[in-house]
């Protein structure tokens, strides 16, 4: 079986050969990338792959390609390299079909961008939005949300006067990395073994959909997303997840917020979410402020010896810097209190806790550049 690796250099490959298909076909092939490169260092804890010491190796590019295939079929595949703390990850984050039923409504087929909230289809496009890591409470290791979802689904957008509705339902399976370590400790199991720090789970059955409102009013809308499905694992447990959005984008401001709740059954509940608000001082200046959290509950855990390991509350505030439209630099300070995803290494955290020297409190500066083309 190939590889992440594998499709990520065969996505590069199709790159190289874009002129001689350009050539050959009726449609080019239409080629972006997104890169990213962020240093960061903590006071207190580790944080989005920032470090006490300092850490600098936190790099990733995803080489996205598309062709159409005729009027009404188009192909779709990105693929991300991502060098971190600890390793080098390659992954596919979605290879499907588009096939346009008609002006209003397409067919879509294979690993699919996951039609969830604002920003699961531009995960990688850090030149799209005011931070450089997407809200935590939200979009974090959490099981919300993920990149794609494998099975079958349906686009569409419908016009009604002055507003529109796009809307997507969709079937089949889906994987979402989530931070397991506070439900290892929970359960004993960190002090036997050094646990990863994120597992991948896999939903199988999964039914879901969302709906999206643009008003009258450019640039406002608002809308729903959710699914459910069986965990695939012996104990079958069904996840929930349903989630709000309601945003604003005009040329000098950017007001957004997502809430998402996910239920378990007889595992854990999660409910989260964020509220973002950025103003462009200049065509090239822009500040941000970000608050998100998310509190966790894990099912027959006794978390009286840390229950910050269920909360995550956090405040930022960014400065940007936009050498062009494709090409941003980006200053942020992250105040965050609770330990859901701010921790001391995994197999330092039983000990740490036992000495009563968990850290409540992380103090993260982060500096760093995000591109595209």
């Amino acid at each position: 079986m190939l590889s992440a690796r594998h499709y990520v250099l065969a996505l590069g490959f199709v790159a190289i050969a874009t002129p001689m298909c350009a050539q050959e076909g009726s449609q080019p092939v239409d080629i972006h990338g997104f890169g990213s490169w962020a240093y960061g260092r903590t006071r207190g804890n580790m944080f989005l792959d920032a470090t006490p010491l300092g850490e600098f190796r936190n790099v990733s590019m995803a080489l996205n390609i598309s062709k159409r295939v005729g009027d009404e079929l188009s192909i779709h595949a990105q693929g991300e390299i991502h060098e971190g703390r600890d390793d080098t990850e390659t992954e596919l984050d979605f290879a499907f079909a588009d096939y346009k039923l008609s002006d209003h409504l397409s067919f879509r087929v294979g690993q699919v961008k996951h039609p969830f909230g604002i920003y699961t289809e531009i995960f990688d496009v850090g030149t799209l939005r005011p931070f450089i890591d997407l809200p935590q409470g939200f979009y974090g290791p959490v099981g919300f949300v993920g990149e794609s979802y494998r099975g079958i689904g349906l686009s569409g957008l419908k016009e009604i006067g002055a507003w529109s509705i796009v809307y997507d339902a969709y079937a089949g399976g889906n994987e979402i990395e989530k931070s397991a370590v506070p439900e290892l400790y929970y359960f004993g199991e960190s002090r036997d073994f050094v646990p990863e720090e994120t597992e991948r789970q896999s939903t199988r059955d999964v039914l879901g959909g969302r709906i999206v409102f643009r008003t009258p009013i450019q640039g406002f809308t608002f809308g729903a997303s959710s699914y459910t499905g069986v965990l695939n694992e012996p104990a079958s447990n069904r996840r929930v997840v349903v989630a709000g959005q309601i945003g604003y984008r005009s040329n000098t401001v950017t007001l957004e917020s997502e809430i998402a709740y996910e239920d378990q059954a007889q595992d854990e509940h999660a409910k989260g979410g964020y509220v973002l608000g950025a103003y462009r001082v200049s065509p090239e200046w822009q500040v941000a402020a970000q608050f998100d959290l998310l509190k966790n509950e894990f099912y027959g855990a006794d978390p009286t010896s840390a229950p910050s390991l269920q909360d995550h509350r956090e405040m930022a505030f960014g400065l940007s810097r936009w050498m062009s439209r494709a090409f941003v630099l980006k200053a942020e300070y992250h105040h965050v209190s609770g330990n859901r995803f701010a921790m001391p290494l995994p197999e330092d955290l039983a000990t740490t806790i036992a000495a009563g020297e968990l850290r409540l409190t992380t103090h993260l500066f982060k500096f760093g550049a995000q591109f595209s083309f």
